[in-house]
């Protein structure tokens, strides 16, 4: 199919405006407008915010107006589809009726701390709809690495051991131990926690053995065995691992893979640890991504899209795992925030919306669209080696050669972000991937639009990126 035809093929956004609203809500979306507003703004908020945030934020100086559902308009009227998604945050769209209501409603009433409350019970009756298999407690907290941190600690009280495997091209958090299973992030940041050790990740497009996925047998898996008998002191507490890794550029491994992870840990005596930060709650088609095979993890840590924006993440295990000391003990495992009523309802909101709403189907079906129509960017598109994903976590990796596959640098992935930003898609970036996480909720007018952008840009650009 060529470019003209895939444009025509995607309806544009054109439609008559409704009683009240203003011309600027009905335009397609790019930087349409001079940024002066929005640079004059960005500047003031410098002179006080420390450094260290993150590139795309940096890179874009967005400084944004409202959001509704996938739309983000800035303080000068221009209006760009929010593909980024905060990392896989935005689960049921920006300002969600829904969340508006329940939050606006729980603010007035909810005191400042982790009592029981109505909206904790309204959390634990929804996620009863939801939790996998027998893994039926979760433990609330209100950061990613803090919740990670809370399952290295639910590992050791479990096992009596210390020791940790994780994946290269993972990422887990920035606090101590979840930075050290994070592969590939720790330079000029040690020393780091003792007894943490990694191996390659199943990743087919860049397989470090060389092996074409039909026939390697798992080679990956028999390389992680070997780094355990090699470094451990017989003392593995659990193999730490995405379903899907989100920072190399939404990565899925093949079919097989978890399972026999699931296997590997139990060969050693560990715990399986699936960090869901990213892929659950439906982001990845289903309410999690571990579920695409038979097995069932020990220990779930979740986030980002369960709170649909506000800050609340989970550890979620077994009653009997959970009952492990010193865990389980008084105020081993609290967070100051975590169980907050705010964070609760949100939580309930998301969750309930979820359901009723069968996102996690609508995720699977709409994801595999777009990522039919992306897939041809491999052969299209210069700078395009993969496109890959599941449901709405879809990743593409850029390349200087085809060929040999070596990877663009950062100021390439930066002049493809700034063109894709220009056009009226924000994305995420990865390496040298970007990430596309549009929310759950994204109408399938607006997903073929992104994407008739998406593919429309790549293939203008050339080789160098410029």
């Amino acid at each position: 199919m060529t470019e003209a035809e895939h444009s025509s093929a995607w309806p544009t956004q054109r439609r008559c405006r409704k009683k009240g609203e203003s011309m600027s809500e009905t335009l397609e979306p790019g930087i349409r407008h001079p940024r002066d507003r929005s640079s004059e703004h960005w500047q003031a908020e410098q002179e006080v915010l420390g450094p260290g945030l993150q590139a795309v934020m940096l890179w874009s100086e967005l400084c944004v107006e409202k959001a509704s559902g996938t739309v983000l308009t800035d303080l000068d009227g221009n209006r760009i589809l929010d593909l980024q998604g905060a990392g896989g945050v935005n689960s049921i769209g920006h300002a969600h009726p829904r969340m508006v209501d329940a939050l606006t409603a729980e603010a007035a009433t909810a005191p400042a701390g982790a009592f029981g409350s109505r909206a904790r019970h309204a959390m634990t009756d929804s996620l009863r709809k939801v939790l996998p298999g027998g893994l039926d407690r979760i433990q609330l907290y209100s950061g990613g690495t803090e919740a990670v941190e809370a399952g290295l600690r639910l590992a050791k009280s479990v096992t009596g051991k210390h020791e940790f495997l994780s994946f290269w091209g993972g990422f887990h958090g920035k606090t101590a131990g979840s930075l050290a299973l994070t592969a590939g992030a720790r330079t000029k940041l040690g020393p780091l926690p003792p007894g943490y050790f990694s191996a390659p990740y199943a990743n087919c497009y860049r397989c470090p053995f060389a092996l074409e996925p039909t026939s390697c047998g798992f080679a990956c898996v028999d390389h992680a065995r070997d780094v355990i008998r090699e470094n451990s002191t017989g003392a593995l507490a659990a193999v730490v691992l995405e379903p899907v890794q989100g920072r190399s550029g939404n990565v899925v491994p093949p079919p097989g893979y978890l399972s026999a992870l699931r296997d590997l840990a139990t060969e050693f005596g560990a715990l399986l640890l699936v960090d869901e930060m990213m892929t659950g709650f439906g982001r990845t088609g289903g309410m999690f991504a571990f579920t695409r095979e038979d097995i069932e993890p020990d220990i779930v840590t979740v986030g980002k899209g369960m709170g649909g924006g506000y800050p609340v993440t989970g550890v979620i295990a077994s009653a009997d795992t959970m009952s492990a000391s010193p865990f389980s003990d008084p105020s081993a495992s609290s967070s100051s925030f975590g169980a907050f009523p705010m964070a609760c309802r949100a939580v309930a909101t998301v969750t309930d919306v979820l359901v009723e709403d069968d996102l996690p189907a609508r995720a699977a079906k709409l994801g595999a669209e777009m990522l039919a129509l992306l897939a041809p960017l491999v052969e299209e598109a210069p700078l395009v080696g993969d496109v890959r994903g599941l449901g709405l976590a879809i990743g593409i990796e850029l390349v200087a050669d085809k060929q040999t596959r070596e990877p663009v640098g950062k100021d390439v992935v930066r002049k493809v972000f700034l063109a894709l930003m220009e056009a009226g898609v924000l994305v995420m970036v990865g390496g040298n991937s970007l990430r596309l996480y549009p929310p759950l909720t994204i109408d399938a007018e607006e997903a073929h639009q992104a994407v008739a952008l998406v593919r429309r840009t790549l293939i203008g650009l050339p080789s160098g990126g410029a």
